[in-house]
């Protein structure tokens, strides 16, 4: 009978576990997969364009800045549904060529697109210069830094985080934004996103 109890007992708590919704993102052309928070959306290439526009002063070298940097993630998730009238924390993914790069380090290439964005945001202050890290096995760089994002209806304070992992011939970007108040999203969520991230699924 005990035997019988305990079971049920194992064959409920896998019930619970598959209730929950993890959504793994795969990626084999690139080799990532990336688990999405529950609660958090999907964020589509139209959208992110939109928030770049929306945010981003319209001049000529902000939309050379945007189309260097800002183009379609392979992977993007916000915490809230787009439109949203806060900044929406974020974590995407995109992935570049080395091209003149190749052979430099993490922390070289982070050193490369940093002055872009300086130019961009005057405002912008380093809070953690490029540093060496680790994710998941791979080896990379890691930069934290704050500006305003400026709309036309509101200022919004903002902390990016920057994450550079050479692989091959080309390298992975991570990005991710929050309030600095962290109001509406933390940076233990992002880290919790990132913790995630595998390379070379099977």
């Amino acid at each position: 009978m005990k035997r019988f109890l305990f079971a049920l007992l194992l064959l409920g708590l896998g019930q619970a576990a598959q209730g929950q919704t993890v959504e793994k993102i795969t990626n084999r052309t690139i080799g990532i997969e990336v688990v999405k928070p529950e609660g958090w959306h999907h964020l589509s290439a139209e959208a992110n364009l939109d928030n770049l526009r929306r945010v981003g002063p319209d001049d000529k070298e902000f939309q050379e800045a945007a189309a260097r940097y800002g183009n379609a993630p392979v992977i993007a998730f916000s915490k809230y549904v787009e439109p949203y009238p806060d900044l929406n924390p974020s974590f995407k993914i995109n992935i570049r060529p080395l091209g003149a790069l190749a052979g430099r380090s993490a922390s070289d290439i982070l050193q490369v697109v940093l002055p872009a964005m300086l130019r961009v945001f005057p405002d912008m202050t380093i809070e953690q210069a490029p540093m060496e890290t680790v994710i998941a096995g791979q080896a990379g760089s890691y930069a934290r830094f704050t500006y305003t994002l400026k709309t036309a209806d509101v200022s919004l304070p903002t902390t990016s985080e920057l994450w550079i992992i050479p692989k091959g011939s080309y390298f992975f970007m991570i990005g991710a934004g929050t309030r600095q108040d962290e109001a509406n999203g933390t940076r233990a969520e992002i880290q919790s996103i990132l913790s995630t991230i595998s390379f070379d699924p099977q």
